[in-house]
């Protein structure tokens, strides 16, 4: 029913409220003139009842130049001229002061108020009210100029209670739409309120991380330069100044890689391409990488993934996900600790889990886990970071149609469980070194 009441009052892309309300209000009228026409004849009174046949035509127009050649304004004045025409008409052969008349020019009013712009108020709402007051006046100073067009005081009371009822339901349905349009624009400024101050609040959390986690890389490639010019190293303390500037830029970089990525998937230009994956492959440099880097810290990466195991993914995503994941581990992990990545199937899902025996995370900081926030962490070596990364991952497993979540043991350790939609196996294309790709044929 919603579908089909959209479609009639024309969809929010394409029209805005003042032109939805005034399709509402013609289709509302239409409807109640289709209800008063057989009425009126049945009543006796069949030039009434012809009269109001032609201004459910005229309505209908002005909906059919409004709805479908989008010619509001055209339209609105169309229908205003129209209506004060016929209502002159309709005092005269609806028996003037003796008829419900009157009750037809309040709906009239508040129909007006309803569909025409703020600008207009000053011509078409004093017309009413003039055009009424005229009338009324002509025929209190020309007594017989309106005739009595009832054949009995039965049709009479009757037309009254129907038109009551009738312009009393068209004022409710006209009022209720126009609420609940306002309650409905009123909710979307309200979220689109709360996103943008959302979005700022990251963005003022974004700079910040950016101010504090750049400055110190610099300063200290500036101290080791000041040092190189005007100090004689020995080779022990030049090979450990290096090493802590390799760390630093290598999380420097980390960091700008993953603020460049979340960026662009907040600003919509990030394009997801799916496609079947065998997971190892997939993963072969990522994991070559960081076992290099897992080394340097003397902590052992292990992982078990079987090369039957396929998963519908996008191949850099992918890779970025598990290599954040995968360097938060190492990164609250002390040396000689381990890392171990595993994959697993089940009911169409692959899950991929990370597990660590480090630090744990707090109890306090689980909650908030996948949000930025401006508290900078240090790792078991001092690494720093800002959790940047797992919202980005948390972003990028969901454009994959994915899930990621955790569980964690302060002091003994986190595990985290990438889920992603698993792709059965079927014929191996080999192509270029690089992440294998399925092709159509069917499993074998």
């Amino acid at each position: 029913m919603n579908v089909l009441w959209n479609k009639l009052i024309g969809d929010k892309p394409d029209f805005a409220l003042e032109g939805r309300i005034f399709h509402s209000v013609c289709i509302i009228v239409m409807f109640g003139l289709g209800l008063n026409i057989p009425f009126n004849y049945m009543i006796g009174l069949p030039k009434l009842a012809g009269l109001m046949f032609v201004v459910l035509l005229v309505v209908a127009v002005a909906y059919y130049i409004s709805r479908f050649h989008k010619m509001l304004s055209l339209a609105i004045v169309a229908f205003q001229v129209i209506n004060n025409l016929m209502l002159i008409a309709n005092y005269y052969d609806n028996s003037g002061l003796n008829g419900p008349t009157l009750a037809i020019f309040l709906l009239s009013f508040i129909i007006a108020v309803s569909i025409i712009p703020q600008k207009q108020y000053a011509i078409w709402l004093p017309l009413n009210i003039s055009v009424m007051l005229l009338l009324i006046y002509w025929e209190a100073a020309h007594p017989g100029w309106i005739r009595d067009t009832y054949p009995n005081k039965t049709n009479r009371f009757a037309d009254f209670g129907y038109s009551y009822i009738i312009i009393a339901a068209l004022i409710f349905f006209i009022i209720a739409f126009i609420r609940s349009a306002y309650h409905h624009e009123r909710r979307r400024a309200e979220h689109e309120a709360t996103e943008l101050a959302a979005s700022n609040e990251t963005k003022n959390k974004l700079l910040s991380i950016l101010a504090h986690d750049l400055k110190d890389p610099l300063a200290s490639v500036q101290g080791f330069l000041e040092l190189l010019t005007y100090y004689k190293l020995e080779e022990t303390e030049r090979r450990n100044i290096e090493n802590e500037l390799l760390n630093r830029t290598r999380d420097t970089s980390q960091m700008l890689g993953n603020v460049l990525s979340w960026t662009k998937s907040q600003m919509g230009g990030v394009q997801v391409q799916l496609m079947p994956l065998q997971l190892l492959r997939a993963l072969d440099g990522t994991l070559q990488l960081l076992k290099s880097i897992s080394a340097e810290k003397q902590i052992e990466l292990q992982h078990d993934i079987d090369e039957a195991i396929w998963v519908t993914a996008d191949t850099d995503m992918l890779q970025l996900v598990v290599r954040n994941v995968v360097m938060n581990a190492i990164k609250f992990t002390f040396p000689g600790g381990k890392v171990i990545i595993s994959a697993t199937t089940s009911d169409g899902k692959c899950t991929i889990a990370i597990a660590d025996n480090g630090i744990g995370i707090p109890a306090e900081k689980q909650a908030k886990l996948f949000s930025i926030s401006e508290q900078v962490t240090y790792g078991t070596g001092k690494e720093k970071g800002a959790g940047l990364g797992l919202v980005l991952c948390k972003n990028f497993v969901e454009l994959q149609g994915g899930n990621i979540w955790f569980k964690s043991e302060p002091g003994l350790g986190s595990t985290f469980f990438i889920s992603l939609n698993y792709s059965p196996q079927a014929t191996i294309t080999y192509n270029s070194p690089g992440p294998l790709v399925q092709s159509a044929a069917k499993p074998i």
